[in-house]
């Protein structure tokens, strides 16, 4: 009798063990299949490559906010190419085929800084400049003194004067963290779009590197409005 009732105790301790491990087996797979669980493993922080820009609020900007077509420009303020295109751009939005369909955006890529400092110098004054509510009156400025900049003469404050700004808030704003914070953030994107020469256009999704003319911005623009008006008609 008492053989049998420590046989009747020891199956009762098994199954015991054996219902709490099921329970402990299925509390493990709930966790680790909840939404938490999944959301976590999902939103966790791409550092990997990019196909196209991503356009900030902080990202200077010209031209119909509403047109179809953006056009964003990767450009550095130590380069002459840079400097060339800037007078297409102008060309472009003046065209009367382009009338209201074009925004340009700028994005910071001062790729040359190490060779030509003060072309950093420029972007954080042009940063400045922007919050004064005059950023693309101080790139014409810094453009047109671009061969000063590569042969490291003075440049900061004459483009200063030039674009009308007072000198000591420019200074004082250079000085803000956040100001070399929004250039550091355009020249990572641009890294992470494998951007190795100034200028970059991408017209839309369609990237062109290096220098261009108008004919060919020109002629890249044609086809992709078409196809976004195309695009436009088909869902009407």
């Amino acid at each position: 009798m008492e053989v049998a009732h420590r046989w009747l105790v020891s199956a009762v301790i098994l199954s015991i063990i054996l219902v709490c491990g099921g329970a402990l087996y299925q509390l493990r797979d709930f966790f680790s299949t909840s939404p938490t669980s999944q959301k976590t493993a999902t939103t966790s922080t791409d550092t990997g490559p990019l196909k196209i820009p991503t356009i900030k609020i902080t990202d200077p900007q010209r031209g119909n906010e509403h047109a179809p077509l953006t056009i964003v420009y990767f450009a550095d303020f130590g380069c002459e190419s840079c400097a060339g295109t800037w007078p297409t751009i102008q060309a472009l939005e003046a065209d009367p085929q382009f009338k209201n369909k074009l925004r340009f955006v700028f994005k910071d890529f001062p790729a040359h800084q190490t060779i030509f400092p003060e072309s950093l110098e420029l972007h954080k004054a042009a940063r400045c400049a922007a919050s004064m509510g005059k950023f693309w009156e101080f790139q014409a400025a810094a453009f047109s003194h671009v061969e000063d900049v590569i042969i490291n003469q003075p440049t900061l404050e004459k483009t200063i004067t030039e674009t009308g700004l007072d000198s000591t808030k420019v200074h004082a704003c250079i000085e803000s963290p956040g100001i070399q914070s929004m250039i550091d953030d355009n020249f990572t994107e641009g890294q992470r779009l494998g951007i190795d020469t100034t200028p970059l256009f991408f017209i839309g999704e369609e990237r062109i590197d290096g220098t261009t003319t108008y004919q060919m911005l020109a002629g890249k623009i044609r086809t992709t409005l078409a196809h976004i008006e195309q695009g436009a008609q088909q869902t009407q």
